[in-house]
């Protein structure tokens, strides 16, 4: 048994079922990132196992070009499963009720990292991270499904892009510290053998010591993830500097330099 079948989704099993066959087809990369890959990760631990289904779903697609991107929308709404909304071009509804957005980057990215869009509207995203991010991307098996999903650090760090962005996206913040707090007993195994230095940092005794091992952890995977990404390994370290003190962003700011 996959130690992910505590997602039990079955909307959303379905949804991806269809998704992977039409990707597959394309010879499209792509990774489940947002909220539902938070939900997927943590479904690995039954403490953590989410209570409430997501309502929506986040898939990045690597795309070459708009017209590419188009091609992945058309051959979604064939399956009769999937229709675009009238406005945003990135969103379409699953059996009219689950929101998907699609989520471009690859060469489909100016060299300031934007993706323009031009229909149904014109509009301007901004992705740093992604193209960086899917080489931590797993393939996961839920429900006989084989899905590749964004790995817990790369969940932080585009977590992290996205509210300095958008500042009002508070529960970027909070979902961070809930995925701190989980992230030790998921990754453990990967902790002591990859980074069995870091427990030793701190006191076991501490209140936050599991967390305080995790942010530095992942702080350093962080880096590591944005080795060859100079420009955005500067952001993030920006980004970390300026963040409100607490007791875990100066220990993944920490690992980030030591990566």
């Amino acid at each position: 048994m996959s130690q992910y079948e505590l997602f039990r989704n079955q909307a959303i099993l379905e949804l991806l079922g269809t998704f992977c066959q039409v990707i597959k087809g394309l010879s499209i990369d792509y990774f489940v990132v947002g909220a539902l890959a938070r939900d997927i990760r943590l479904s690995a631990v039954p403490e953590y196992a989410p209570r409430r289904a997501t309502k929506d779903v986040d898939i990045a697609v690597m795309i070459g070009s708009e017209q590419q991107f188009q091609q992945v929308k058309d051959a979604l709404i064939a399956t009769g499963l999937f229709t675009a909304h009238e406005t945003q071009p990135i969103k379409l509804f699953y059996r009219h009720s689950i929101e998907v957005d699609l989520i471009p980057f690859g060469d489909i990215e100016g060299k300031g990292g934007e993706v323009h869009i031009e229909k149904p509207r014109p509009v301007v995203l901004d992705m740093p991270g992604f193209k960086e991010v899917i080489s931590e991307a797993e393939v996961l098996t839920i429900g006989g499904l084989e899905i590749m999903v964004c790995s817990l650090e790369g969940i932080i760090l585009l977590k992290l892009f996205a509210n300095a962005n958008d500042p009002s996206r508070t529960k970027d913040i909070s979902d961070i510290e809930h995925i701190l707090k989980a992230y030790f007993d998921i990754m453990m195994d990967t902790i002591f053998v990859e980074f069995k230095d870091v427990p030793d940092f701190y006191t076991t005794t501490d209140i936050d010591y599991l967390s305080l091992v995790s942010a530095r952890v992942v702080g350093r995977v962080m880096g590591r993830i944005l080795g060859k990404a100079p420009e955005l390994r500067l952001r993030l370290h920006t980004i970390l500097q300026a963040k409100t003190p607490n007791r875990y962003w100066p220990e993944m700011l920490a690992g980030l330099e030591e990566a």
